[in-house]
């Protein structure tokens, strides 16, 4: 199962506890439009990281748990705004150093030509950077061994229990 389905099943398991029944209720509270929840379902388009963790801050979830299998989407967690792009890079620049991976060269051969030199420079850019969209998310951690939500999970997170009255 991909991110993204894995996206779109923890959608529905939050609009099924709040009683959001259609796409309109649902598209209406996490602020993106029907079109955009029904192409995310079909696969024509793909959620980028700046709206996964947008619609994360809604929910009120860390980003990573929207792309992990059964993530912890009732978590009351304490934060400002999620920004899985600066993660994905500290993630990403802490495994080239445990690789020894310092060339962009070496890097982007990490990713078994999944992902460009070109591609991965405009990753780690200051300004007018690129983010991966989900399916490459997928490729880039299908290369590195890891699950996709480990990418753009911080690894010191002060998390508070679930705190839903009737858990599922």
């Amino acid at each position: 199962m991909d991110s993204q389905d894995i996206f779109i099943d923890n959608i529905i398991r939050f609009a099924g506890y709040h009683n959001l029944n259609t796409y309109r209720k649902i598209a209406n509270f996490l602020n993106v439009t029907e079109d955009s929840l029904k192409h995310w379902q079909s696969k024509t388009r793909c959620p980028s990281l700046k709206r996964l963790d947008q619609i994360s801050d809604k929910i009120g979830c860390w980003s990573y748990a929207l792309i992990q299998k059964d993530g912890d989407i009732f978590a009351e967690i304490e934060l400002l705004r999620n920004n899985s792009r600066e993660i994905l890079i500290k993630n990403l620049k802490e495994y080239f150093l445990q690789k020894g991976r310092f060339s962009w060269k070496d890097k982007a051969a990490l990713f078994y030509g999944f992902v460009s030199e070109a591609a991965l420079k405009s990753y780690f850019r200051e300004e007018n950077f690129k983010t991966p969209p989900l399916k490459k998310l997928d490729e880039m951690a299908s290369a590195l061994g890891k699950p996709t939500y480990e990418l753009i999970k911080e690894v010191k997170l002060i998390e508070k229990t679930d705190t839903r009255k009737n858990k599922e």
